[in-house]
């Protein structure tokens, strides 16, 4: 990892590192103060989570849709079928409201 520190050149702050490391192996072997910062935990203690109401139920859309088929295979052969036959008409307004409702999300 690079450490940029303006108004100092790489070989300082390689060495500003170096110290640091041996400072906290020296550092290592000695024992801490009562006053750190390392929070005490009690053998008893039980941590817990709740999950959201909302985290449940985006939970539960992610299960039902991945009983679903990723493609509509009935659908796909109709609409092959439809534009084969020239029977499939394009909506031209239901287009323009559809990319003007998506463009309404992104303003």
């Amino acid at each position: 990892m690079a450490i940029d520190i303006p108004g100092l050149s790489s070989a300082q702050t390689g060495n500003v590192r170096s110290n640091r490391v041996s400072s906290e192996q020296q550092n290592a072997g000695t024992p801490r103060s009562e006053g750190s910062a390392q929070p005490s935990v009690s053998p008893g203690s039980v941590d817990t989570v709740k999950i959201s109401d909302a985290a449940q139920a985006i939970q539960g859309a992610a299960q039902d849709l991945k009983s679903e088929p990723e493609v509509n295979s009935a659908r796909v052969a109709e609409l092959k079928a439809a534009i084969d036959s020239g029977e499939y008409k394009v909506d031209a307004e239901r287009v323009a409201q559809g990319m003007l409702a998506m463009e309404s999300l992104f303003s």
